[in-house]
This record gives structure tokens, C-alpha cells and sequence, in this order.
């Protein structure tokens, strides 16, 4: 199959309700967006036998899984509005790409184009933008490089980054491997780096990169927030060195996020400030009062950006563009031979950048993100192209969870099984 024009993958990427919303009626939200900058060549079909999968299975397997979700959330907190918005994903083939359950706000559904708070798939996008950096100015970002290079401008004369600091890469924070605590020092830490133009690390912060002392970077695996705001000061020091000039100008976390990734990809509805009159989730964390989506210093999208992303890294193999190449690179997983950190059980034994393997029949490479400021909990997977499997993605956008006690009821799980048992319905 030739490659998809421009025009017609922003159609598919961004279109809301061309292919069908699963019952939901169309979004009212922002206008259109622009026309499509950056394409990915639609992956070749990995299998030559016909494919089994219906419309009415997709229906059944998505509604099944959403709606038992919002079942068990409510049976917690009655009377509670909780939505889901769910986006499927699956290059050249003429599905309904979203589905829509329950409300976010009294007597309100979710549409394609509602914002929820995405937690920490904000990880995908930062890896993305200094993949991006890689592949576009080499000179400027290095995943094995040390810190120095990219923090330093950022003390000025406060002093230097602690030893152990120095010796972290941005490929271990972005494989978490770097030994930096699970924590950052306070939400004031995603203030600085996603709404302040241009970004500036708080005192705490600084302190925290001057001081640090913890285990050998590279010596164990441990999940961290802290590594990626980390990284995320480093992307956009190392944007700074691109544009030149001494000292670089400061840049800024959103400003970048658009003009690398959400532009290029057509994807309006993911950014770190909520635009004023955007469709936004009210949300419910841990059976807690409403909060607002917009309440976490993150990045917030849609069902129809997360359709968007899924499709252009589902699609990135091609390498068409820098962008793609970027793309492809935080996807494919290396394996690790660490314990978790302080622990003797082993940490994953593969990892992508931001990305996570669940190794199985399908493997899925997946992200997830929770908030208790933004309320929400989100879920992205993709299962890659392969002689034996199909490319597939689901992102599930859920504006409430519960986690005092198990089960935990999260996206996570229902997301799982909603690929898994698309995966099998082929």
C-alpha cells in the first residue's frame, strides 16, 4: 500500500466522528486543527491471512471492559461521574477509532476532544522531544552524555552538580536507571519546568541537583518522577544550545512540546496550559472531592491525540521523516540485568525510553500515568508490527480511580485486557 498523503493522515488522526464515535456524538471543542505537517507511512499488514476482527467484536470487547470500569468505580463512590474515553488505533484498517462511556460532568459525556489530565505519559513526550534533539542536532544532545552539560546553565554561580548528578545520563533517566529518588522535591517542580516561560527549576530543586547523593547511576532500577523532570530540564537546555548563542536563550517546556511534537503531528488538544473554553474533565481521585483536570502540572490530552500518537509511532518504523526516526528509537526496548533499587527483586528486563515491555503473547509496549492533583488515570499500549502480529493501540483517558486497597481500580488493567483480547480476535 503507498503511503498515506498528509492530508489524509491528519484527516485519520484527527478527524472527530468521520469513522464513528461508538454511539458518542460528535466533540464540541477546539476548531479545526491545520492541515497535517508530519506523516507516518501506514505499516504494512504483518499477517497474509484475512482479518476476523469486526466492528461488532470491537464494540462488544472495548464496552465490556469500559463499562465493568465504570461499574466497580461507581459501586465505590455512587452517584459519582465518572467517564471514559477510549481510542483504538489500527493503520489502514476502517474501524471506529473512539468510544465514549459515562460522564464527566452532571449529565455530560465525554467526547473525542475532552482533556484529562495524562499523568505521567507526559514521559513519553519528553523522551520523544530529546529523541527528536538527537536525531535533528547531535551536537547539542547525546543520550550518554553526562548532566553537566545540560544543567549547568541553570545554576549559574550557585555551585555545581553533585558528583554523583554528574555521572547520570539522560538515557538512565529516561530507563530509570539513574538512582534518583521515586519523588521530586513538590509540585512547584512541574510548575517551573511545564508553565513558566522559559522554564526555571525552583530553589528546591536547584538544591536537590547541588546535593544529590544516592546510589551509583546505573547500579539499579527504580521508577522516577524526579528523573524525568530531571530530563525534562535537560531537553530544554539542549534545545537552548541548538538555537546558539552565549548564554543560549531560555526556552520553555510547552513552547518546545509544540513546535517538535503536538505541531508537526497535528495534535491541538495536548498541552501543558489549558486553553481557556477547552473541554475539560472534572475529576475524581481515590474517591476524593472533584478536582479539576488541569489541577496537575502535566501535559493534558484527548482521545483524539492519543489516537494521533498511537498512530504515528505505530507507524515510525518507516523512518520517513526525522521526526519518525525520533519516534522509533524511544520505542525500541533494550534489555537490563538490574534489582530494584534497595531491593532484591529484579526490575524490568526490558526497557524503552519512558516506554515499559509487558512481555507476553502479545508483548505490549505500554505507558501509564495517575494523578491526584488531576484526578485522572490514563493507560496507552501498543503492540508493534511483526510477522505474527498486527500493529495495535488502545488509550484508555479515565477522569477518577480508586487505590485504597486491591484490587486497585485503574486503566491500566482494563486497557491490558482490551488489547490483549483485540489482539486475539485478529
Amino acid at each position: 500500500m503507498s503511503g498515506m498523503s498528509r492530508r489524509e493522515f491528519g484527516r485519520l488522526a484527527a478527524g472527530v466522528g468521520l469513522l464513528g464515535l461508538g454511539g458518542a456524538a460528535a466533540a464540541c471543542g477546539p476548531s479545526a486543527p491545520p492541515e497535517q505537517t508530519e506523516t507516518a507511512t501506514p505499516v504494512p499488514d504483518a499477517r497474509t491471512q484475512p482479518i476476523r476482527l469486526t466492528q461488532a467484536d470491537l464494540d462488544r470487547i472495548i464496552g465490556n471492559q469500559a463499562n465493568t470500569l465504570l461499574q466497580r468505580l461507581q459501586a465505590k463512590m455512587p452517584g459519582v461521574d465518572y467517564g471514559v474515553a477510549v481510542a483504538f488505533a489500527y493503520p489502514n484498517h476502517q474501524f471506529n477509532p473512539y468510544y465514549m462511556y459515562g460522564t464527566v460532568a452532571p449529565q455530560t459525556p465525554p467526547t473525542p476532544r475532552t482533556l484529562f489530565a495524562i499523568g505521567s505519559i507526559t514521559k513519553t513526550f519528553t523522551t520523544a522531544m530529546f529523541a527528536n534533539g538527537v536525531v535533528t542536532n547531535p551536537s547539542c544532545f547525546n543520550w550518554d552524555a553526562g548532566l553537566q552539560q545540560y544543567l549547568s546553565g541553570y545554576l549559574g554561580g550557585s555551585g555545581n552538580l553533585s558528583q554523583t548528578l554528574q555521572q547520570i545520563t539522560p538515557r538512565m533517566l529516561a530507563q530509570h536507571t539513574s538512582g534518583l529518588p521515586v519523588a521530586s522535591t513538590g509540585p512547584q517542580d512541574g510548575v517551573g519546568l511545564f508553565e513558566t516561560n522559559p522554564s526555571a527549576p525552583p530553589p528546591d530543586l536547584l538544591n536537590f541537583w547541588r546535593t544529590h547523593n544516592g546510589p551509583a547511576p546505573g547500579s539499579c532500577w527504580r521508577y522516577s518522577d524526579m528523573a524525568f523532570i530531571t530530563l525534562g530540564f535537560a531537553t530544554v537546555s539542549a534545545y537552548g544550545c541548538a538555537v546558539g548563542g552565549n548564554p543560549p536563550p531560555g526556552q520553555a517546556y510547552s513552547a518546545l512540546l509544540q513546535s517538535t511534537i503536538t505541531g508537526p503531528l497535528n495534535m491541538p488538544d495536548t498541552v501543558t496550559i489549558v486553553p481557556n473554553g477547552a473541554p475539560l474533565a472534572q475529576a475524581y481521585p481515590n474517591g476524593g472531592p472533584q478536582v479539576s483536570s488541569a489541577g496537575a502540572s502535566d501535559i493534558k490530552s484527548s482521545a483524539t491525540d492519543m489516537h494521533t500518537w498511537m498512530l504515528a509511532h505505530l507507524g515510525a518504523a518507516d523512518q520517513s521523516s526525522p521526526l519518525m526516526t525520533a519516534l522509533a528509537s524511544t520505542t525500541q526496548t533494550t534489555p537490563l540485568s538490574l534489582n530494584q533499587c534497595g531491593e532484591s527483586r529484579p526490575g524490568p528486563a526490558n526497557m524503552g525510553l519512558a516506554w515499559q515491555l509487558r512481555p507476553g503473547s502479545p508483548p505490549i509496549i505500554w505507558k501509564d500515568g495517575q494523578t491526584a492533583l488531576g484526578g485522572c488515570s490514563c493507560w496507552v499500549g501498543m503492540t508493534m508490527a511483526s510477522p505474527t502480529q498486527e500493529p495495535l493501540g488502545i488509550a484508555i483517558l479515565l477522569n477518577g480511580y480508586w487505590a485504597k486497597g486491591q484490587p486497585n481500580i485503574i486503566a491500566d488493567t482494563y486497557g491490558f485486557a482490551m488489547l490483549e483480547q483485540i489482539s486475539n480476535a485478529i
